[in-house]
């Protein structure tokens, strides 16, 4: 078990000439997060600028100097939490600095690049390849890799390439994955991949938010054929999905690809329509070490059971952190 009053934060600089500073003393205020939507983890400090050495500290921090977060808990070692360069630098009137840093993957965020790969190439392979262009080593653990049909990418960017990969294994068998930058590796893997699962309970549970709707519900989809030159596109089939809510419909129109085809695009709208859907909030004691893709237990409030997080947003200096869960089914 953590004690939570333990839990120690040390932020450290590390200049262009390879320098190491301690900013805890001129730490205003602290958080990082990993987002649902994207590969790169992102934190953001407000300091004092204050001296060091013979320098103020906002002539230290650079855009592109090197940040990096680590906690300890329970008297133990420190553990790195995150580790990324500067890219956003501000100063104010007031005597303060603040940064923004993003770990290694924003660079795959923020280049385009032009790829093109034959028929016939595993998931792994491609992302395989594109991350050697990009001298990202690869950690691909994920259970599921699909062979693609040809693959050209023009001007997209290099993050939006390997989402897309992605998400056409995710529609053709509906696993979810877990995409994250951890230990100088891109990490593609299963959700729920840690060791230890946390209880959040009443205790350690400062709020909690769960609201559902069936606005974009889906309930069954209908397959439509060719449209010929007069008259209505045939229906060529029909998939149902949980008709308890009554037929709520959407098409897919095949045009030029198969039944087949078609069908794996209604699965697709089953899957992540096909259900109510849920918006879990919760606002809790920090836990340093949990990241996206977690699996953890809640007991608190309407929640009860195990849920994945989609998102986490540490609050450092208030020892607090906001999360985004979804259900375990």
């Amino acid at each position: 078990m953590i004690n939570i009053k333990s839990i120690a934060y040390d932020v450290e600089l590390i200049t262009e000439t390879g320098a190491r500073h301690l900013l805890n003393d001129a730490l205003i205020s602290l958080e990082w997060e990993d987002n649902e939507s994207g590969l790169a983890a992102r934190a953001s400090l407000t300091l004092a600028n204050a001296m060091v050495g013979t320098q103020r500290l906002a002539s230290l921090a650079k855009i592109n100097c090197v940040i990096q977060i680590s906690a300890r808990w329970n008297g133990g070692a420190r553990q790195l939490m995150f580790d990324g360069t500067v890219w956003d630098w501000s100063y104010t009137d007031q005597n303060e600095l603040s940064l923004v840093a993003y770990d290694r993957l924003v660079r795959l965020q923020q280049s385009k690049d032009n790829r093109y790969y034959r028929a016939g190439m595993t998931t792994q392979a491609i992302i395989g390849d594109i991350c050697v262009a990009w001298s990202i080593p690869l950690s691909y653990t994920w259970n599921q890799s699909i062979t693609h049909e040809k693959k050209t990418f023009n001007g997209e960017t290099v993050s939006g390439m390997i989402t897309k990969l992605l998400q056409e294994v995710y529609d053709r068998h509906g696993e979810r994955y877990v995409a994250l930058y951890r230990g100088g590796q891109l990490h593609i893997m299963n959700p729920g991949n840690n060791s230890t699962v946390y209880c959040l309970d009443e205790n350690s549970t400062i709020s909690v938010k769960d609201s559902q709707n069936i606005n974009q519900l889906v309930t069954r989809v209908q397959i439509l054929g060719r449209q010929p030159n007069s008259g209505r596109a045939p229906v060529e089939a029909t998939v149902d999905g949980d008709l308890r809510f009554g037929v709520l419909q959407e098409i897919v129109r095949r045009d030029s690809n198969t039944l087949q085809e078609a069908r794996r695009e209604a699965d697709s709208l089953l899957r992540s329509r096909g259900r109510p859907c849920e918006t879990i909030q919760v606002t809790a004691l920090d836990l340093p070490m949990l990241r996206k893709g977690d699996r953890i237990e809640c007991q608190a409030g309407s929640l009860r059971g195990f849920f994945f997080v989609e998102s986490v947003t540490h609050q450092a200096t208030q020892k607090q952190m906001n999360l985004t869960l979804r259900r375990e089914r």
